[in-house]
C-alpha cells in the first residue's frame, strides 16, 4: 500500500511512482494542510478581532455623542435634555477646579436644583461662546466607560469689560459614564483649568492678587482687601480692573469719594465697563 493511500490521497491524485516519491507527495502535502490551517487560523482571528472592535468603536461613538448632547443642552437652555445626559444617583458629583478656585456638587437633588435655578435666572440661550471637543480618549467596558478630552472655549462676542480678559480657553475634562439602556449618561465630571497653574505673566500675577483680595472680602477682613488691592493698583497702574476691585472695597469700608475716584479711573482705562459706570452712579445717590 502507497503511503498516499494510508492517508486516505483524493482518488485525483496521481499515484506516486516509487517510495521516494510518496514520501515527497505525503510531506508537500502535510505543509500544505500546515500552510491551510495557519491562514484560516489568522482569518478567524481578524473576523473575531473586526467583531469585538466594532461594539466598542461604536460605544465610543455614542459616549462622544452623549458628552456633546449634555453640552448643548447647557448653553441652549434646554433643562429637559441636560437632566437626560445625566445619572439620576445620589452619589454623582460635578467638579469644577482651577489654581484659584474649587467648586464640587454632589448628588442628583442638589445638581437638578442648581441647574433649575440658573435656567429660571438666565433662560436665553447662551451664544457668547463656542465649544469646540478635542482629543478624546476614551476606555469602554460592558455598561461603564471612562473619557477624557479638551473642552476649547473661544468667546463669539467683545469680553474686554470682563475680567479676566481673555481669549480662548482650553479646559481638561474626566468623566465617567454609565450606559443605562441604550443610552450613556455622565455620573462623574472633573473639569479642570490647565493653564491656570502657570505663573509666567504679569497677567497671571495681577488676576491672582486680584482673586487674594476677594478671598479677603469672603473673610470679612475688609481692611486688609484694601490693602491688597492697593499693592496691585500699584505694581499694575494700567489695569482697569485693579481701579475696580479697590474701588468695591472702599465702598465696603464707606470711603465713599475714594471709592467714586477709583470707579472714575477704571472707567477712564475701560469705558466699556458698564459695572463701573453702575457703580459710580449708586455711589452719588447716596
Amino acid at each position: 500500500m502507497y503511503v498516499a493511500e494510508q492517508i486516505n490521497a483524493p482518488v485525483d491524485f496521481p499515484p506516486p511512482a516509487n517510495f521516494l516519491n510518496s514520501v515527497r507527495f505525503f510531506n508537500r502535502f502535510y505543509h500544505l494542510k500546515q500552510y491551510i490551517m495557519r491562514k484560516l487560523a489568522i482569518f478567524c482571528a481578524l473576523i473575531c478581532a473586526a467583531y469585538i472592535a466594532f461594539p466598542q468603536n461604536a460605544d465610543e461613538q455614542n459616549v462622544i455623542k452623549a458628552i456633546q448632547a449634555k453640552i448643548d443642552a447647557y448653553y441652549n437652555r434646554d433643562l429637559a435634555g441636560w437632566k437626560a445626559s445625566w445619572q439620576h444617583d445620589a452619589k454623582i458629583s460635578n467638579t469644577v477646579t482651577n489654581h484659584n478656585f474649587y467648586n464640587t456638587i454632589k448628588g442628583w437633588d442638589s445638581m437638578q436644583a442648581m441647574m433649575e435655578r440658573d435656567i429660571k435666572q438666565n433662560p436665553n440661550p447662551d451664544r457668547s461662546y463656542q465649544v469646540k471637543l478635542d482629543n478624546f480618549s476614551i476606555q469602554s467596558n460592558g455598561n461603564m466607560a471612562i473619557a477624557d478630552y479638551d473642552m476649547i472655549f473661544t468667546p463669539t462676542v467683545d469680553q474686554s469689560s470682563v475680567f479676566p480678559y481673555m481669549g480662548a480657553e482650553r479646559y481638561h475634562a474626566y468623566e465617567m459614564l454609565v450606559k443605562e439602556g441604550d443610552a450613556w449618561k455622565t455620573n462623574t465630571r472633573v473639569l479642570t483649568f490647565p493653564d491656570s497653574y502657570k505663573s509666567s505673566s504679569d497677567h497671571e500675577a495681577e488676576t491672582n492678587i486680584n482673586t487674594a483680595g476677594y478671598n479677603l472680602i469672603n473673610a470679612k477682613k475688609i481692611k486688609e482687601a484694601i490693602d491688597v488691592f492697593r499693592l496691585n493698583v500699584k505694581l499694575f497702574p494700567d489695569s482697569w480692573n485693579t481701579y475696580d476691585s479697590l474701588g468695591e472695597a472702599l465702598a465696603l469700608a464707606g470711603n465713599k469719594k475714594e471709592a467714586i475716584e477709583n470707579y472714575e479711573k477704571s472707567v477712564l482705562l475701560n469705558p466699556k465697563s458698564n459695572s463701573g459706570k453702575e457703580a459710580i452712579a449708586k455711589l452719588k445717590q447716596k
